[in-house]
């Protein structure tokens, strides 16, 4: 297989013997052999966007001192910069230009702030629970595991921007979390096996898929060799043809999980033991949460990832007071531990803890919405409600999760309804607490103003069955169907005079009850729906009175 021009590059100088040239590049004339350098140490430029750069910095687990958030505050607030947060609990340094970039890199690493290996071919930061070790439902605490493993990679010549592509890396010691974990390329999760408590060994998620079981327990002191092993095996065996297919999940389908299973035992030097039973309990976020040493745990909700200096700096003003533990959580959220009052004194920011969303146009130019704004188009009340969780990307590449999400909304733009406009890709019936399923594509282009209706309508379906939680409502109903079938359906909802009810039924029993439907339009012998889909969301985007009703 050949290797592609990224594998070249590495051959020729690698990532780490790259920092001696950092500050004698033309920042303003970047190659993208530079751009793929710079990102081993976190500095972000873009083609598209040559005149903007980002600096995107390292949080182990999540847990950041208030003496480093201070520190970020300070530059932020020098710079003129704005922050950001992740969806893997990581911040962002979003403002930067060709004239002080290198220069707040810099003060970065005086700080003791790492920024490294934070982008491209590397391990990204590990994430796990913001209440690890702390909330009731804690097993295994796992942040040293987490140091321990980033301490095997961070900073070395021979891991730095050295894999085939990026990797993702998750811990999970708590029983019942609102935060999943199985779209990470390697996810240790909470297990029980002859009575002793460890991890099962999941492998190959990313956005669009699922981690799936290796068949291995792994006790917690054995977690970092494990996650060497695991590492060793892919960046000697890993794909580095095309682009497009090196991830672990793309090794995963060539080779297959016991194959791979065998070259990660050449460096595992511990015996294997067969998986026991994953603890994947489920439980909705919480603003106030008690902690098992009887104090509590408060959520700071961001608007969505964003958070503007003057916030942060009540809020680090607070947590000092207090004598309050920071942690970053991968739902954009911060988490507060360890107070002594039952009491939120933070105004809440509707649907900050169930929506996920990408960066967006303001700071991604591959972004075609502006996600974080936009999610004033969506239904938050019945969303909150609900507890119902929204993976909100702004384009295919899926930053904001939107496979491993109740619904899933990924922006675009179309002229398939007029003139040229911003519309959503939905997806709908995601089983991620288990890792059973990601969420299927059903609309491919519903036009913005349109969404909260369309959304409404879903939900109202999951109301009608009196299902405690949505993703139950999905694997009981909506995944038993095609995926033509029930974008047919939800579309039929909104043209429906006499209310109609899924149920646990065959496809073509239902599709029979629709049509008897008199007010239902424009049915085709096609079986699978498509031209009948067609027409009705043409009709659908013409009919003013559906968007009035």
């Amino acid at each position: 297989m050949k290797a592609n021009k990224i594998e070249r590059l590495k051959k020729a100088c690698r990532p780490f013997e790259f920092q001696e040239k950092l500050f004698s590049l033309d920042l303003e004339n970047l190659s993208e052999s530079d751009r793929f350098y710079l990102k081993n140490y976190g500095i972000y430029n873009m083609k598209l966007m040559p005149e903007k750069f980002m600096l995107r910095i390292r949080v182990a687990g999540g847990r950041v001192e208030r003496k480093m958030l201070a520190a970020l505050l300070g530059i932020a607030k020098q710079y003129g910069l704005e922050l950001l947060l992740t969806a893997r609990a990581q911040m962002e340094l979003h403002g930067l230009t060709v004239h002080n970039v290198m220069e707040v890199w810099h003060r970065l690493q005086k700080e003791h702030i790492s920024t490294l290996q934070t982008l491209t071919d590397n391990f990204r930061s590990i994430v796990t629970d913001p209440y690890d070790g702390a909330a009731e439902e804690s097993r295994v605490e796992v942040y040293p595991l987490i140091l321990h493993m980033q301490s095997l990679f961070l900073d070395k010549a021979e891991w730095m921007g050295m894999l085939p592509r990026k990797f993702n890396a998750a811990i999970s010691g708590t029983e019942a979390a609102a935060v999943h974990f199985y779209g990470n390329d390697l996810y240790f999760a909470l297990a029980e096996k002859e009575e002793v408590w460890g991890f099962n060994l999941y492998l190959g998620g990313k956005n669009s898929e699922v981690a799936q079981p290796a068949g291995l327990f792994v006790l917690p002191h054995e977690v970092p060799a494990m996650f060497e092993a695991v590492a060793g095996a892919y960046r000697t065996y890993g794909l580095r043809g095309s682009r497009a297919k090196t991830r672990l999940f793309h090794l995963l389908c060539e080779i297959g999980m016991d194959a791979f299973v065998e070259k990660v035992k050449e460096f595992y030097p511990h015996g294997i033991r067969t998986q026991g039973e994953t603890a994947s309990g489920k439980r909705n976020t919480d603003a106030l949460r008690k902690l098992k040493d009887g104090t509590f745990g408060l959520c700071y909700q961001t608007r969505f990832g964003k958070i503007d200096a003057e916030s942060l700096e009540a809020l680090l003003a607070y947590a000092g007071a207090e004598e309050l533990q920071i942690r970053l959580g991968i739902d954009q959220n911060i988490y507060l531990l360890g107070a002594k009052e039952e009491h939120v004194p933070f105004k809440m920011v509707p649907g900050a803890s169930l929506v996920t969303a990408c960066a967006g146009s303001s700071y991604c130019a591959l972004s075609l919405w502006d996600v974080k704004a936009e999610t004033e188009y969506l239904p938050i009340e019945k969303i909150e409600k609900h507890h119902i969780r929204v993976g909100f990307s702004g384009c295919l590449k899926g930053c904001g999760r939107h496979h491993h999400a109740d619904i899933g909304l990924v922006g675009l733009r179309t002229n398939v309804f007029g003139e040229t406009q911003k519309a959503a890709r939905v997806f709908l019936g995601g089983e991620y607490s288990r890792g059973k399923a990601v969420a299927r594509l059903l609309f491919h282009a519903v036009p913005l103003k349109y969404l909260s209706t369309l959304l409404e309508a879903v939900i109202d379906e999951f109301e009608s069955s009196e299902e405690e939680d949505f993703e139950m409502f999905c694997s009981r109903y909506v995944n038993r169907h095609s995926s033509h079938f029930m974008t047919l359906w939800f579309l039929a909802k909104l043209y429906l005079d006499t209310p109609i009810q899924l149920e646990i039924l065959p496809e073509s029993i239902l599709y029979e009850k629709l049509l008897e439907q008199r007010s239902f339009p424009h049915f085709s012998d096609d079986e699978n729906y498509i031209e009948s889909i067609k027409v009705m969301m043409h009709a659908l985007w013409d009919d003013p009175a559906i968007h009035t009703s």
